[in-house]
């Protein structure tokens, strides 16, 4: 019994020391991903990953659904499971209600590290998804942007540091441009992020696991 205990917290510290995300995360469903960017889809849609939190969360854009992506620390590398999610995600935007809009992916980080090291991290990132929905899947590429959002837009503002934060957003082109942003977040071309300030490298978070 000791020792079935000790592997259990041993499991659980290196999943927080390898940045796994939280294993209770739902993402939602094909048919659920595919109606939220549907404008003609009137079912309400319900963000499965925010069951049992009590902050309150952010209003979430119009005609978009999160997902949650797990990456190795300070990497843009896929995940075999990134990758798994991200297959889905391929079906619902290739499905023939939604396959005919144009699908901004936008990539956003907890408030733990330095606004310019979470905002590169969120574009390599984003950038990472759109390179894998393009080359794995064939989806045009003059059909998705991705944009970085570091940790300008919170999930959970009330809880900067909670883990939901950091996660992969796709938006219905549409309603984007009819919407009025406040911040007008960078977009990448390539999964290249932009080179280091003049002033020196980025400053990284202080521990693995933290930024997106």
């Amino acid at each position: 019994m000791r020792n079935a205990s000790f592997c259990l917290i041993g499991s659980v510290a290196l999943g927080l020391f390898f940045g796994l995300g939280p294993a209770a995360a739902e993402d939602p469903t094909t048919e659920e991903m595919v109606c939220a960017l549907n404008p003609d889809c009137q079912t309400p849609f319900v963000d499965r990953r925010l069951r049992g939190v009590t902050s309150k969360p952010a209003v979430r854009p119009a005609l978009s659904f999160d997902i949650t992506l797990n990456f190795p620390f300070d990497s843009a590398e896929l995940t075999s499971e990134a990758s798994a999610r991200l297959d889905k995600v391929a079906t619902a935007l290739t499905d023939p209600s939604t396959k005919k809009y144009d699908i901004i992916i936008s990539g956003h980080t907890d408030a733990v590290g330095s606004v310019e090291y979470n905002q590169q991290l969120s574009e390599r990132r984003a950038e990472a998804a759109r390179n894998y929905l393009i080359n794995r899947h064939g989806i045009e590429s003059s059909r998705l942007i991705a944009k970085g959002y570091g940790k300008s837009e919170l999930l959970l503002p009330s809880d900067p540091k909670n883990e939901l934060n950091r996660r992969v957003q796709f938006q219905n082109a549409g309603a984007a441009l009819a919407s009025s942003p406040s911040t007008a977040p960078k977009t990448t071309t390539t999964s290249t992020s932009s080179s280091n300030s003049k002033t020196g490298a980025s400053v990284r978070p202080l521990a693995e696991g933290t930024g997106l």
